[in-house]
């Protein structure tokens, strides 16, 4: 088990190292490469991964829902907390609610269930950034933005996927090659932009991002297996809501924090203390989903 989890999670640690490593010496300029993540192959990913074969919706709905339920008790589990933390509310909520499922998740997902893990990993990740930008800027500002759901490209690639997936439509053979093609590049490129960014992030608030980063797994741990215990999920859908809640803050809660001038020097603390600290219980985690996954 030990050379199992081992062969999970050293893989992502080396990518994303490479990029930290890379990124300290050539100081690369990626925002270019974060765009066409986003707007190019990361929807491309999500189309393949879906489209592949029928998706059970009553199965994943209540996958939905229970990735729902762990985002929002964690927060409100949370709030009474934040008094104590050394951060306020609005900066430190959104760093519990929300982790790096896409860059982090579906790797060490996939890795650890094979390709039966890809499709829940993906729902997890779209639903999670659709919540971080609709719910978590509510949490820092107090205004849901709804645009930013019906205009992600993310959604409507999700929703093609779906439907090309559910009546097994499929494109032409060339236009399938060349999405798939560019899909191929999201997980290393992810991975190596995540290491940029965590190179150029300083760490100001050590307590403040120790904190956070235990609320947040003991938290996010104990309200997903409270759900797990109430909804009916299959196995490997257990075993991605276990990774799912176990992972580090999302880098995006920091672009959240900046852009709404909550703490962010506090964030981007929480956000590269968590990273650091999921060395030690990353490998953790993946136990605990493989044996929640499996049995």
């Amino acid at each position: 088990m030990i050379l199992r989890i081992l062969g999970i999670t050293l893989p992502i640690f080396a990518i994303v190292f490479a990029g930290f490593i890379y990124a300290r010496y050539k100081k690369p300029n990626m925002s270019g490469a974060n765009h066409t993540i986003i707007d190019l192959a990361l929807p491309c990913f999500i189309f393949i991964s879906l489209s592949a074969k029928p998706l059970d919706f009553t199965s994943a709905g209540y996958l939905v829902l229970a990735a729902v339920l762990i985002v929002v008790f964690s927060g409100l589990l949370a709030l009474p907390l934040a008094k104590y933390s050394g951060t306020g509310a609005k900066a430190l909520l959104p760093s519990i609610m929300f982790t790096n499922v896409g860059p982090i998740g579906i790797p060490l997902t996939v890795l650890a269930f094979g390709q039966d893990g890809l499709a829940p990993s993906v729902l997890l990740m779209v639903l999670s950034n659709i919540l971080i930008f609709s719910l978590g800027s509510a949490v820092m500002t107090g205004k849901m933005n709804a645009k930013s759901i019906y205009a992600s490209p993310l959604v409507w690639s999700m929703g093609l996927g779906l439907w090309f997936g559910h009546f097994q439509m499929t494109l032409p053979d060339w236009l399938d090659t060349s999405v798939t093609m560019v899909s191929t590049i999201l997980i290393p490129l992810m991975l190596i932009s995540l290491g940029t960014r965590l190179a150029e992030g300083k760490i100001e608030h050590v307590k403040a991002g120790v904190i956070a980063t235990v609320l947040s797994i003991v938290l996010r741990l104990i309200v997903a297996y409270m759900v797990m215990w109430v909804l009916p999920l299959e196995p490997i859908q257990k075993g991605a809501l276990i990774i799912f809640a176990g992972l580090p803050p999302a880098v995006f809660n920091y672009i959240l924090a900046d852009r709404h001038n909550q703490e962010p020097h506090k964030v981007a603390s929480i956000v590269m203390v968590g990273h650091l600290l999921s060395v030690i219980y990353l490998p953790l985690v993946i136990w605990l989903a493989i044996y929640t996954g499996t049995s």
